[in-house]
């Protein structure tokens, strides 16, 4: 017969021995090299990552996508600004749409360009420089941004999703 001591030892090495086995599997996740396969039928490729990472920046890239969403299939159609982030040389992923009301921003025209306003909203005057930081005009704050996902060396991204920037946000 074990007395009331050798009964709780017992039972709180079996409780840290459980919840050791259960933590096994998690640690074997986070220790793993396989890359993650994403789901990709909600998203938009923006083509090779070779590709965007090329060229003159900032640039404008279309995406044509097959939105699937549980038994509804949409055809979305529209375009990114794209421009390399000065503090670790990734892709910055702008969307076009301006923060104000909604609007598209497009390119600014030269003599705006030359005044540091990389894009225009034509709708209220909305300005943003070439980081998408709103620079002049109504827009609260700059553009929003895209995730990128890379699979198979293309990129990706969940066009339902921007992310919101403020303007204490870095680039």
């Amino acid at each position: 017969m074990s007395n009331r001591r050798e009964f709780l030892s017992k039972s709180l090495k079996g409780a840290a021995g459980l919840f050791a086995v259960s933590m096994l599997p998690i640690g074997l996740a986070a220790c793993s090299n396989e890359e993650k396969v994403i789901d990709t039928s909600s998203m938009a490729s923006l083509g090779p990552l070779s590709e965007l990472e090329s060229g003159e920046f900032p640039k404008k890239v279309s995406y044509s996508a097959k939105i699937k969403d549980a038994w509804v299939e949409q055809e979305r159609e529209g375009f990114v600004y794209i421009n390399k982030n000065p503090e670790d040389n990734s892709l910055l992923i702008m969307s076009p749409i301006c923060t104000h009301l909604g609007c598209t921003a497009g390119d600014a025209d030269t003599d705006m360009q030359s005044e540091g306003v990389r894009f225009h909203c034509p709708c209220h005057g909305g300005q943003f420089d070439e980081f998408g930081v709103n620079v002049g005009g109504p827009p609260p704050r700059p553009l929003d941004i895209f995730e990128s996902f890379i699979q198979d060396g293309n990129v990706y991204i969940a066009i339902f999703n921007p992310i919101e920037r403020d303007n204490t946000t870095n680039i």
